[in-house]
């Protein structure tokens, strides 16, 4: 997550840059920027990395140096197996490649192109779990290959994340299955809840409508498949006090989804990536205009949190928004309290 919450220094502004080309940041774009039309010269000492939207584009996933142009990635599971992909160098100018289609069908050889297509895993949809036996890449042929596990790999995903903070009197979650799974079981414990979900297909679940505030309300996701083989994971939300405490964005880009991403100066676990879907609120009306999307930020992060916007597609804030124990407002140019600003 550091090259998500490292702010852009800009040395030189040409008098034609507006104000809020210099407050947002655009990942793709610097991609983009740094775009090559051939590969750069690879020895053994070149390290090329599996890169996409499931790890935020970065360097964590790199591939294993088989012998000249071959390279693998053995026993993966991508947990969200549409999540786009391309293959890498550090810099993005010696390796850029991406796909001719933009399809990967498993078990084939699939051709490749430097700067070509963000790559999907055919065959899946919305957040299906994937386990894949190996990745196979040839860049002298720039093919890539990518094989299903054998054994089965059944799981559940839920789209609010472990330990989320609600503020709400429930809080709605959505759960959905892998490929793999033919059945699966959900328990929910509250201190005043106890509920046993039996699940055969894609499910939303709500939570928290009785329980007290400041209070952990566990999840207990069970999946099964057809071979027999489990998985079990647990997810822990907190329901807690209401601070009424909003940041307040005006989107001056028109992103069609807009995210709050919070993180905190004390070292507490931040919000998963990208944050909370922002939500609009059509009656609110700040320094002349109606209309903002708004986030509820809890305790955690009021005093002492730092703020991103974001589409989750590569345009995010540029620079330091921290929080000041009240409500605050941010027009893509300036960052500053509610209650300095005219309502």
């Amino acid at each position: 997550m550091k090259n998500l919450i490292t702010t852009i220094a800009i040395a030189a502004i040409s008098i034609c840059t507006s104000a809020q080309d210099i407050k947002i940041k655009d990942i793709n774009k610097e991609r983009e920027g740094n775009k090559v039309t051939e590969l750069g010269a690879i020895d053994e000492n070149t390290i090329i990395y599996l890169r996409g939207s499931f790890n935020n584009w970065d360097t964590s996933i790199p591939f294993k140096r088989i012998s000249d142009g071959i390279y693998c990635i053995e026993d993966i599971t991508l947990f969200n197996g549409r999540d786009g992909m391309k293959i890498g160098s550090e810099d993005w100018k010696t390796v850029d490649v991406g796909g001719i289609e933009k399809e990967l069908p498993l078990g084939t050889d699939n051709k490749l192109k430097v700067g070509g297509e963000n790559i999907f895993i055919s065959g899946l949809s919305g957040q299906q779990t994937i386990r894949l036996s190996k990745i196979t890449l040839d860049i002298n042929k720039m093919t890539i290959k990518a094989k299903k596990a054998s054994k089965m790999y059944p799981h559940i995903s839920l789209d609010v994340l472990d330990d989320t903070e609600f503020m709400t009197d429930e809080m709605l979650v959505n759960v959905s299955f892998n490929l793999d799974t033919e059945s699966g079981s959900i328990k929910v414990i509250g201190k005043n809840t106890q509920r046993d979900i039996l699940v055969k297909n894609n499910v939303s679940i709500k939570l928290g409508k009785q329980e007290p505030t400041n209070s952990t309300i566990e999840v207990i996701c069970t999946a099964n498949a057809s071979d027999g083989t489990t998985a079990t994971d647990t997810i822990r939300y907190v329901k807690s006090e209401a601070t009424g405490i909003y940041v307040y964005f005006n989107n001056p880009s028109n992103w069609e989804n807009t995210y709050c991403y919070l993180w905190s100066l004390r070292g507490d676990q931040n919000y998963p990536w990208p944050g909370e879907k922002m939500e609009w609120d059509g009656e609110i009306e700040i320094n002349g205009q109606k209309g903002w999307w708004k986030t509820q930020v809890s305790k955690r992060y009021s005093d002492f949190g730092e703020v991103i916007f974001n589409n989750n597609d590569g345009l995010q804030t540029a620079e330091d928004l921290s929080m000041d124990g009240e409500a605050m407002v941010y027009d893509g140019i300036e960052w500053k309290k509610l209650a300095e600003s005219k309502q």
